[in-house]
């Protein structure tokens, strides 16, 4: 894949393209309501999803990751391809989104070392 941007627009493959997008965060609602949303987004003409990566759900304590079920990024992300829409990843650590402490662990603001 090659891209670029000339100042007026996204460039892929040697193709302009411009991306018309919308926010679907994986992680608060259900993984079987996935397809749904995404296929919706497409049919309202969208060409791009942005999620953020809330870290708080993905690592809930110290050293342990959770990338199951409705928390499964590769998952959201291979769909999103598989209906042909682009993805605008967002990781934090800080993410807002109206999330509780900015998608930071609260475990991470109580460990004193």
């Amino acid at each position: 894949m090659n891209y670029s941007f000339d100042g007026k627009s996204f460039i892929l493959n040697n193709k302009r393209i411009w991306l018309y997008c919308g926010e679907i965060h994986y992680y608060r609602f259900p993984r079987e309501e996935w397809r749904r949303a995404l296929e919706t987004a497409r049919a309202a003409g969208l060409n791009t999803i942005s999620t953020y990566v809330a870290w708080n759900i993905h690592e809930p304590q110290p050293g342990v990751w959770d990338f199951e079920g409705d928390k499964d990024l590769a998952a959201f992300l291979d769909l999103a391809h598989e209906l042909g829409l682009y993805v605008m990843l967002r990781p934090g650590p800080y993410i807002c989104g109206e999330w509780t402490g900015g998608g930071i662990p609260a475990w991470l603001l109580t460990d004193e070392r």
